[in-house]
């Protein structure tokens, strides 16, 4: 949590501060990353607190030398879901619409009958898996870069690619306690065993960690 608090207000901070509600969006809902990046207005409710996410964004090959945007549909039925909105989340939608306006970055584009796109990239289009991993990138070496100029005790960051984030959300969702179902569902995961190996994951290292407070307090 240390490590997720710390990358964060380094985006907020830095010349990077344009992508921080994409980067909290991301980290607060547990989205495929392709969902994020098809998300648009129309699929968001901010009076009800829940996105509605019925397809992804994709830019794929369609020939030689040739790549175009796609809209498909999720990897199965359980991916059309609604998934309900934190109170971070929220503001992190309400920041990217303010943005939007301030900074004349709505999207014009349309794909496939899609548009008005939430996440916007500084040309006005849609953002993509391979860019928002390259973000990562850039955003990874300049922090560790940044630490070890000016010294301290801060861990460096490790690799980032964009699925980890997912995968992080929904660890930090188990941690809170959310039930192994409604996991399930905001994840918008097929089969429970998916889930279950995350969350089993979690509780072993959660139980792991109170002994260790145990033992520790012993040896005091």
């Amino acid at each position: 949590m240390v490590q997720q608090d710390n990358f964060l207000t380094y985006i907020k901070n830095s010349k990077y501060a344009y992508y921080y509600p994409l980067f909290v969006f991301i980290l607060e809902t547990a989205l495929r990353v392709g969902e994020v990046c098809g998300l648009t207005w129309d699929d968001v409710d901010l009076e009800h607190g829940f996105v509605n996410i019925t397809h992804q964004l994709q830019y794929n090959n369609v020939g030689k030398d040739a790549c175009q945007y796609q809209i498909l549909t999720p990897k199965s039925k359980s991916g059309v879901r609604n998934v309900p909105l934190s109170n971070a989340a929220r503001d992190a939608l309400m920041e990217q619409m303010k943005n939007q306006i301030e900074m004349d970055k709505k999207t014009e584009i349309e794909i496939d009958g899609y548009k008005d796109f939430v996440f916007s990239n500084r040309q006005n289009k849609p953002f993509i898996t391979q860019t928002i991993g390259r973000i990562l990138n850039r955003i990874v070496d300049d922090y560790n870069s940044d630490i070890k100029k000016f010294g301290g005790t801060i861990e460096p960051l490790p690799h980032i690619h964009p699925h980890l984030l997912r995968h992080t959300s929904c660890s930090r969702m188990a941690e809170a306690g959310v039930d192994p179902r409604t996991l399930q569902d905001i994840m918008g995961h097929a089969s429970m065993k998916m889930t279950m190996e995350l969350y089993n994951h979690v509780t072993n290292e959660r139980l792991t960690n109170e002994i260790q407070k145990l033992n520790n307090r012993r040896i005091s």
